[in-house]
């Protein structure tokens, strides 16, 4: 994997993943997929998918990316490579420092564990020992607004609460860079603004931030650049107003003509 250079939080370059049809997925089995050929019920090959091929772009450190593109684009396979949920057929992407995930609402808990051990748990997950998550878990449990629920197993949350206890998790632990897909369109327009505020906060103490949604008044108050994917390729990377209006010219009367 190469080197990261000195200004950039990430570096994606050649970036591909290739997915079987038919096959049962898995990080196991992306790992095997690259060595191992499976065959279909007929025992002929497996229809093969390209959710990414030939991507490549940094982000500085301290900057919002927004990542633009309709369903299927193949953002959320983006994500879960950069937050090594799954691995690249072939490319790389280097990230510096620690990662935090929210790929969807309560990613990454157990759900047989209360709210207060799942913070614990995600901390230790980020390589943080117990006295630095000790230390911010007040804050944490200030900004989800799920008070008595705390010590319930988060099995019995509402998506509402996962979502704010999820949010707080990734936004208050030590990650240098925050990967946050498509999740604060979930929740009431109080908490999408509080959630706004908190990751502004987050990038002027100079963390990170690439951020997946269909909500484009968010990408325009919180990015600082943008990039368009479309049918696994990256098809524009610059300014966030320009990739923005690329998006909506380009993308989106596309994506109806092909629908209709």
């Amino acid at each position: 994997m190469s080197d990261l250079s000195d200004t950039s939080a990430v570096s994606v370059r050649g970036l591909g993943k290739r997915y079987d049809i038919g096959a049962t997925g898995g990080a196991l089995y992306d790992r095997l997929s690259s060595t191992v050929t499976r065959r279909g019920a007929a025992g002929g090959e497996l229809d093969k998918m390209w959710a990414l091929k030939d991507v490549s772009f940094d982000v500085p450190v301290g900057q919002v990316l927004g990542v633009l593109g309709r369903n299927g684009s193949g953002k959320s396979t983006l994500m879960k490579i950069l937050a090594r949920v799954t691995v690249p057929t072939e490319g790389y992407a280097a990230t510096r420092g620690r990662v935090g995930a929210m790929l969807q609402v309560g990613t990454g808990f157990h759900p047989e564990l209360s709210g207060r051990d799942n913070i614990l748990l995600s901390g230790m997950i980020l390589g943080m020992t117990r006295a630095e998550i000790a230390a911010v878990q007040d804050e944490i449990i200030d900004f989800a607004e799920i008070g008595r629920y705390l010590d319930a197993p988060v099995k019995h949350y509402s998506s509402g609460m996962y979502l704010r206890l999820a949010f707080s998790v990734s936004a208050h632990l030590a990650a240098d860079i925050l990967l946050i897909d498509e999740v604060l369109a979930v929740g009431d327009v109080g908490f999408q603004r509080k959630c706004q505020t908190r990751i502004r906060e987050s990038v002027a103490l100079g963390r990170t931030v690439l951020l997946v949604s269909h909500t484009m008044e968010s990408v325009r108050a919180l990015c600082d650049s943008s990039i368009v994917l479309d049918k696994g390729a990256l098809c524009f990377s610059g300014r966030v107003d320009d990739g923005i209006a690329f998006y909506l010219q380009e993308i989106v009367p596309a994506a109806k003509v092909s629908a209709g």
